[in-house]
């Protein structure tokens, strides 16, 4: 049996961006959610032009179910792998940084120090 491996890797980006989102999500307030939450969808369509775009008009790159591992979906005519690679970042990166924010802020407040931004509101 041949593994998907693409896939595979996917579902692992996957995981890791749940588990950054749940892990940011207490630290926030409402603010900080719905600016993550609206930027990573913005990414995500963006990147769909951005696949659409490099592979169907400026033909950058191609792929061959021969060799490149895939489970054979298409999505807008692209391999649905593409795809959940990049969105997958889309809620990796936004949630992180807030995470980050939030998790330093109470650590600052610990030494006593002024949290230079708040993501409480």
């Amino acid at each position: 049996m041949i593994l998907p491996w693409f896939f595979i890797l996917d579902l692992g980006l996957w995981g890791m961006a749940v588990a950054v989102v749940c892990w940011a999500w207490p630290k926030t307030g409402i603010i900080w959610r719905v600016s993550s939450c609206s930027t990573a969808v913005l990414v995500m369509i963006f990147q769909s032009f951005n696949e659409i775009l490099s592979r169907q008009v400026f033909q950058a790159w191609t792929f061959s179910y021969e060799h490149n591992r895939m489970i054979g979906v298409d999505f807008l005519g692209e391999p649905i792998e593409e795809y959940l690679f990049w969105w997958a970042f889309a809620w990796l990166i936004p949630f992180f940084y807030v995470g980050l924010v939030g998790w330093f802020n109470k650590w600052d407040a610990r030494r006593g120090l002024p949290a230079p931004v708040s993501v409480d509101e």
